[in-house]
């Protein structure tokens, strides 16, 4: 457990059974990035605030940390209409507009709001659903979730104001009144890890705890057969933000949107594994090729997630092969050393080697069907699937044994995100069951629904965390006054 003394004096001679009493002005649970973004944007609002994150594992970051592919972006004012055009596309007509309106003009602002904490976001790419590169991440070091994580930590351990209680686990929200409705919530009851109970009063709670990925109970509750399905979530994507919000009367919305991303990694030493690494977005965003079994491309590789995940379900195995060639590899450069030492992508150095990778028995069709792709990418032909876009495109191969890096990988849908969560306003407002909002109660990040739909863009994710971990924090600060 780590915490400080100013908002805890004498920890060390409350023990249980007694019940600790803590009272802060805000507390904010869940410290992935939309927990640690509403915590800076609130002591940068008002340095004299007393501000609790609290978190339930012994590190901060969540599954913000495992982010990969990037954070979006508006480019200028005449790319807004058009995210907002992907983001509501993506979303099957269930995005909450007013949600959306909000979040895409909020975007290049978050951009340069991490900037300013000097996070590299140099390099662009262009994800699945998007119509422009509007996904931005760093070139070099650790994945960009883990980048962005690590800086806003470093900086809020400077704030004076700000304290981080970590294996504190959130059991319920305090109530001021339980016979009201709405009821004020005042507070959030905790318990650590050596069984101690803490009640933590303040004026006013923002939840940023994040999905229920990793909830087989949950998972069948809203959204059944997707609890048999691996996930690239760790193990505390529990739901309980939307568990102790249900208990007192809020409004859950899209519960059963449960995102399949269509490429989580399989390994070949643990196939049925329940967990996987996922490959990210912008592999596929660096000109990678879906292949099924019989080595022949179906789908759109930039297409939205839903959509390449059905389309994988749909073929033989309900697996896929993936391979990214030369110049998309350079790109990946940062991150494909961290898969090739877990052994989930192989390095090969010809077409014959790839088809080798991939069980095919003819590597000379394999041949044919990139030889084919390349020039569908060269604008010789148009592709069966659709496919406007290509990032880094092959040239045609002489031979199977002509040299050239492919990477390949074995790929299948995987459980990776959940757009329901807690009812909100545009402002992160918690709405109860009767339609009014619920006082002192804000949420930010998956722990809400509205934003994504039915379907979420990859790069929303980060984006969301930052866009409305501000907007909680500035709501709920203006909340106090």
């Amino acid at each position: 457990m780590m915490v400080h003394s100013a908002i805890f004096p004498g920890r060390q001679q409350r023990r249980s059974p007694a019940v600790l009493l803590l009272h802060v002005d805000l507390t904010i649970v869940g410290a992935g990035l939309a927990g640690l973004t509403a915590s800076l944007e609130a002591a940068n609002l008002d340095p004299s605030l007393k501000i609790l994150l609290v978190e339930k594992e012994k590190k901060v970051g969540g599954n913000s940390a495992k982010a990969s592919s990037g954070i979006n972006a508006a480019l200028d004012a005449a790319d807004e209409p058009v995210f907002t055009r992907d983001t509501l596309k993506s979303g099957g007509g269930l995005a909450v507009e007013k949600i959306v309106d909000t979040f895409i003009p909020k975007t290049p602002d978050t951009k340069e709001f991490l900037e300013k904490y000097n996070v590299d976001l140099s390099v662009l790419s262009q994800l699945g659903g998007h119509s422009a590169k509007r996904t931005h991440r760093n070139k070099s070091g650790p994945n960009i979730g883990f980048a962005i994580i690590s800086t806003l930590q470093k900086e809020i351990v400077t704030r004076d104001n700000i304290e981080i209680l970590t294996g504190a686990t959130a059991k319920k929200l305090l109530l001021a009144d339980e016979t009201q409705t709405p009821p004020s919530v005042t507070g959030v009851e905790v318990k650590l890890v050596d069984g101690q109970t803490v009640s933590i009063y303040s004026k006013a709670v923002i939840l940023t705890t994040g999905g229920f990925s990793a909830s087989h109970k949950m998972l069948k509750r809203f959204s059944p057969g997707m609890e048999m399905y691996p996930t690239t979530n760790g193990v505390w994507a529990q739901g309980e933000g939307a568990l102790m919000s249900e208990a007192i009367g809020v409004d859950l919305t899209l519960m059963d949107k449960v995102q399949l991303h269509p490429t989580g990694f399989i390994n070949p030493k643990d196939r049925e594994a329940g967990t996987r690494f996922l490959a990210p977005e912008a592999i596929r965003g660096s000109g990678a090729v879906l292949l099924n079994k019989n080595g022949k491309r179906f789908v759109d590789e930039l297409t939205t997630r839903d959509k390449a995940s059905d389309a994988i379900l749909a073929q033989p195995g309900q697996q896929a092969y993936m391979l990214l060639f030369e110049d998309g590899a350079k790109a990946m450069a940062s991150e494909l050393p961290f898969y090739k030492h877990m052994g989930i992508v192989t390095m090969t150095k010809s077409v014959a080697e790839a088809a080798e990778f991939c069980h095919f028995d003819d590597p000379q069709a394999l041949l044919k069907e990139l030889n084919d792709y390349a020039e569908i990418a060269g604008g010789n032909q148009e592709d069966p699937f659709g496919k406007k876009t290509f990032p880094y495109p092959i040239e045609r191969l002489a031979t199977i044994d002509t040299r050239m890096q492919i990477v390949a990988m074995e790929v299948a849908p995987t459980v990776h995100y959940t757009m329901g969560g807690v009812k909100i306003t545009e402002n992160t407002e918690v709405i109860h069951k009767n339609g009014e909002v619920v006082p002192g109660l804000f949420a930010a990040g998956e722990v809400s629904g509205g934003l994504h739909g039915a379907n979420r863009l990859g790069g929303n994710s980060l984006a969301e965390c930052v866009v409305f971990g501000r907007v909680s924090a500035q709501q709920a600060i203006s909340s106090l006054l």
